[in-house]
C-alpha cells in the first residue's frame, strides 16, 4: 500500500517560519515546528534525531542536515532541503506539499532532497560522499 502524501508527519527545522506548520496544518498534514515541540536552539543533529524517533520527514532550509546524513551514512530520516526560496509562509507550505505529493513514495524509503523552483532533485539514503 503506498503511503498517501498527508500520511508523512513533518518536522519543520527552526529556520522555518512557525506560520508554514500552522499552514500544513491547515492543508491536512501532522505537521510541527522545531520550537513548538521542544527544539528551540536544538543542533541539527538533535533535529534529527527527533525526526527519527517519530518517523517524520525534516523540512529544511539548512544544507547541513544533508551534509550530517552523508557523514553518517544515516538511512533516515528523509530530509527536504528547501533551497532559493524568498516566499511567503502560505507560498512555502504550497511548496512543501507539492514536493511531498510529487516525491511520497520515496520519502518512506529514505531520501535527501533538495527542491529548487519546480525541480526536485532526489538521493536515496544512505548518501555516499564523493571521493570515499
Amino acid at each position: 500500500m503506498r503511503p498517501t502524501p498527508r500520511a508523512f508527519r513533518l518536522l519543520l527545522d527552526e529556520n522555518l517560519p512557525r506560520k508554514v506548520a500552522t499552514e500544513l496544518r491547515a492543508r491536512g498534514f501532522d505537521a510541527d515546528h522545531a520550537t513548538d515541540v521542544g527544539l528551540r536552539s536544538a543542533s541539527d543533529r538533535e533535529v534529527l534525531g527527533r525526526a527519527v524517533s517519530e518517523g517524520s520527514v525534516c523540512i529544511t532550509l539548512d544544507r547541513d542536515l544533508h551534509r550530517i546524513l552523508a557523514q553518517t551514512a544515516a538511512a533516515g530520516p528523509s530530509v527536504i532541503l528547501l533551497r532559493n526560496v524568498r516566499v511567503t509562509p502560505h507560498e512555502l507550505a504550497a511548496l512543501i506539499e507539492a514536493a511531498v505529493e510529487q516525491i511520497g513514495e520515496q520519502l518512506a524509503n529514505g531520501v535527501a532532497a533538495t527542491v529548487m523552483g519546480k525541480t526536485i532533485r532526489v538521493r536515496r539514503l544512505p548518501l555516499r560522499i564523493e571521493g570515499a
